[in-house]
């Protein structure tokens, strides 16, 4: 078997493996998400560091409230962030989510 063979094999293998595995968590399952959203604003001379400020602001404050592991925006649910242009002529962003924590069955 040459190399080549061989490695085609094993992913045919591994691939095969994964998709037989039953897999008994649904995305649903996997979260437990607070009721109420929690926000946060960041302020900034430009509105896409603004947006960013806001998310790490409502991770910072999640963390704190919350813990670490409630803290992970790209896991929180019912995400938004909406910016708007101060008379100063920087940009203020409010980050909302409910924040979600990953649960192990």
């Amino acid at each position: 078997m040459t190399p080549r063979l061989a490695l085609g094999a094993s992913f045919a293998l591994a691939a095969a493996v994964i998709l037989a595995t039953p897999w008994s968590i649904t995305p649903a399952q996997a979260y437990q998400c607070k009721s109420t959203p929690h926000q946060a604003v960041g302020v900034r001379n430009l509105k896409s560091m603004a947006s960013v400020a806001a998310r790490q602001a409502w991770s910072a404050t999640a963390k704190t409230q919350y813990g670490l592991s409630w803290s992970i925006w790209s896991i929180a649910q019912n995400k938004s962030v909406g910016c708007a242009k101060l008379s100063t002529g920087k940009w203020r962003c409010l980050a909302s989510a409910k924040p979600c924590n990953y649960v192990v069955p």
